[in-house]
Protein backbone atom coordinates (compact mmCIF):
# COMPACT_ATOMS: atom_id res chain seq x y z
CA UNK A 1 0.00 0.00 0.00
CA UNK A 2 0.98 3.52 -0.35
CA UNK A 3 1.43 4.35 3.37
CA UNK A 4 3.66 1.56 3.37
CA UNK A 5 5.68 2.61 0.64
CA UNK A 6 6.01 5.95 2.19
CA UNK A 7 7.42 4.33 4.91
CA UNK A 8 10.00 2.95 3.71
CA UNK A 9 11.44 5.20 1.90
CA UNK A 10 14.27 7.52 4.12
CA UNK A 11 16.77 9.62 3.92
CA UNK A 12 20.60 8.50 3.04
CA UNK A 13 19.67 5.28 0.88
CA UNK A 14 19.36 4.67 -2.64
CA UNK A 15 15.68 3.97 -4.10
CA UNK A 16 16.31 1.06 -7.22
CA UNK A 17 12.87 0.76 -9.00
CA UNK A 18 12.73 -1.74 -12.07
CA UNK A 19 10.08 -3.38 -14.41
CA UNK A 20 9.62 -6.14 -16.25
CA UNK A 21 7.12 -7.36 -18.51
CA UNK A 22 6.55 -11.39 -18.59
CA UNK A 23 4.59 -13.74 -20.30
CA UNK A 24 3.00 -16.39 -17.95
CA UNK A 25 2.72 -20.10 -19.30
CA UNK A 26 -0.93 -19.66 -19.64
CA UNK A 27 -0.76 -16.87 -21.89
CA UNK A 28 -1.50 -13.80 -19.35
CA UNK A 29 0.89 -10.64 -19.87
CA UNK A 30 2.00 -9.23 -16.57
CA UNK A 31 4.20 -6.10 -15.74
CA UNK A 32 6.03 -6.32 -12.57
CA UNK A 33 7.06 -3.59 -10.41
CA UNK A 34 9.80 -4.14 -8.17
CA UNK A 35 11.27 -1.72 -5.67
CA UNK A 36 14.37 -1.78 -3.16
CA UNK A 37 16.43 0.43 -1.00
CA UNK A 38 20.25 0.11 -0.35
CA UNK A 39 21.11 -1.46 2.82
CA UNK A 40 24.35 0.10 5.43
CA UNK A 41 26.86 -2.74 5.90
CA UNK A 42 27.41 -3.81 9.05
CA UNK A 43 30.27 -2.31 11.44
CA UNK A 44 29.81 0.56 8.84
CA UNK A 45 30.57 4.03 10.66
CA UNK A 46 29.42 6.27 7.83
CA UNK A 47 25.37 7.22 8.10
CA UNK A 48 24.98 7.00 4.13
CA UNK A 49 24.65 4.07 2.19
CA UNK A 50 24.23 5.03 -1.78
CA UNK A 51 24.62 3.07 -4.71
CA UNK A 52 27.14 4.38 -7.41
CA UNK A 53 24.65 4.47 -11.30
CA UNK A 54 26.76 1.36 -12.67
CA UNK A 55 25.62 -1.18 -9.55
CA UNK A 56 22.56 0.69 -10.19
CA UNK A 57 22.00 -0.37 -13.54
CA UNK A 58 23.34 -3.60 -12.97
CA UNK A 59 20.92 -4.25 -9.58
CA UNK A 60 17.88 -3.45 -11.90
CA UNK A 61 19.45 -5.51 -14.80
CA UNK A 62 19.41 -9.12 -12.28
CA UNK A 63 16.10 -7.22 -10.89
CA UNK A 64 14.49 -7.67 -14.91
CA UNK A 65 16.51 -10.81 -15.34
CA UNK A 66 15.05 -12.71 -11.90
CA UNK A 67 11.15 -11.29 -12.61
CA UNK A 68 11.32 -12.57 -16.23
CA UNK A 69 12.75 -15.86 -15.01
CA UNK A 70 10.45 -16.58 -11.93
CA UNK A 71 6.98 -15.08 -13.38
CA UNK A 72 7.53 -16.56 -16.82
CA UNK A 73 7.98 -20.21 -15.78
CA UNK A 74 4.86 -20.36 -14.66
CA UNK A 75 0.89 -19.97 -14.56
CA UNK A 76 -0.52 -17.00 -12.97
CA UNK A 77 -2.35 -19.00 -10.08
CA UNK A 78 1.22 -19.84 -9.06
CA UNK A 79 2.33 -16.48 -9.77
CA UNK A 80 -0.25 -15.38 -7.31
CA UNK A 81 1.07 -17.83 -4.76
CA UNK A 82 4.75 -16.76 -5.26
CA UNK A 83 3.88 -13.20 -4.71
CA UNK A 84 2.07 -13.46 -1.67
CA UNK A 85 5.83 -14.77 0.53
CA UNK A 86 7.68 -12.34 -1.11
CA UNK A 87 9.68 -15.21 -2.99
CA UNK A 88 11.04 -13.14 -5.70
CA UNK A 89 12.33 -10.15 -3.52
CA UNK A 90 14.61 -12.26 -1.38
CA UNK A 91 15.82 -13.87 -4.20
CA UNK A 92 16.83 -10.59 -5.86
CA UNK A 93 18.10 -9.39 -2.56
CA UNK A 94 20.09 -13.40 -2.56
CA UNK A 95 20.94 -12.43 -5.99
CA UNK A 96 22.59 -8.81 -5.99
CA UNK A 97 24.21 -9.00 -2.42
CA UNK A 98 27.76 -8.90 -4.58
CA UNK A 99 27.09 -5.71 -6.29
CA UNK A 100 25.23 -3.98 -3.47
CA UNK A 101 23.32 -5.03 -0.55
CA UNK A 102 19.45 -4.34 -0.92
CA UNK A 103 16.56 -4.59 2.37
CA UNK A 104 13.24 -4.00 1.65
CA UNK A 105 12.77 -5.69 -1.88
CA UNK A 106 9.29 -5.83 -2.48
CA UNK A 107 7.18 -6.57 -5.77
CA UNK A 108 5.23 -3.46 -5.21
CA UNK A 109 2.44 -3.73 -7.90
CA UNK A 110 1.62 -6.44 -10.58
CA UNK A 111 -0.50 -5.10 -13.44
CA UNK A 112 -2.20 -7.83 -15.92
CA UNK A 113 -1.39 -6.21 -19.79
CA UNK A 114 -2.96 -8.86 -21.79
CA UNK A 115 -5.16 -11.85 -20.98
CA UNK A 116 -5.10 -14.81 -23.10
CA UNK A 117 -8.06 -15.49 -26.05
CA UNK A 118 -10.97 -17.05 -24.45
CA UNK A 119 -11.41 -20.25 -26.28
CA UNK A 120 -15.13 -22.01 -25.69
CA UNK A 121 -14.01 -25.30 -27.46
CA UNK A 122 -11.14 -25.56 -24.96
CA UNK A 123 -13.23 -25.28 -22.22
CA UNK A 124 -15.27 -27.91 -23.34
CA UNK A 125 -12.94 -30.37 -23.43
CA UNK A 126 -11.94 -29.62 -20.25
CA UNK A 127 -15.45 -29.94 -18.56
CA UNK A 128 -17.00 -32.05 -20.90
CA UNK A 129 -20.64 -31.90 -22.59
CA UNK A 130 -22.12 -31.19 -19.17
CA UNK A 131 -24.83 -33.83 -19.62
CA UNK A 132 -24.24 -34.86 -16.23
CA UNK A 133 -25.64 -31.56 -14.09
CA UNK A 134 -29.44 -31.92 -15.98
CA UNK A 135 -31.65 -31.63 -12.54
CA UNK A 136 -34.20 -34.22 -11.16
CA UNK A 137 -37.67 -33.72 -11.35
CA UNK A 138 -39.34 -33.48 -7.83
CA UNK A 139 -40.15 -36.75 -5.66
CA UNK A 140 -41.92 -34.79 -2.90
CA UNK A 141 -44.96 -32.51 -4.05
CA UNK A 142 -44.77 -29.07 -2.59
CA UNK A 143 -47.13 -28.24 0.06
CA UNK A 144 -50.17 -25.75 -0.31
CA UNK A 145 -47.96 -22.51 1.44
CA UNK A 146 -44.47 -23.52 -0.46
CA UNK A 147 -46.43 -22.59 -3.76
CA UNK A 148 -45.63 -19.53 -5.62
CA UNK A 149 -48.85 -17.64 -5.12
CA UNK A 150 -48.59 -16.48 -9.44
CA UNK A 151 -47.99 -20.25 -10.39
CA UNK A 152 -50.95 -21.38 -8.25
CA UNK A 153 -53.22 -18.95 -9.52
CA UNK A 154 -52.02 -19.53 -13.10
CA UNK A 155 -52.74 -23.46 -12.34
CA UNK A 156 -56.39 -22.33 -10.76
CA UNK A 157 -56.87 -20.58 -14.14
CA UNK A 158 -55.91 -23.20 -16.10
CA UNK A 159 -58.00 -25.93 -14.12
CA UNK A 160 -61.16 -23.86 -14.69
CA UNK A 161 -60.97 -23.58 -18.47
Amino acid sequence: TRDKQCALIRKGQTLIEGHADVKTTDGFVVRLFCISFTKRRQEQVKSNCYARSAQIRKIRKKMVEIMTKEAGTVQLRELVKKLIPEVIGKEIEKQTQGIFPLKDTHIRKVKIIKKPKFDITKLMELHGDGDGDAGVTMVVQESEEAQNLLTASAAAVGDDE
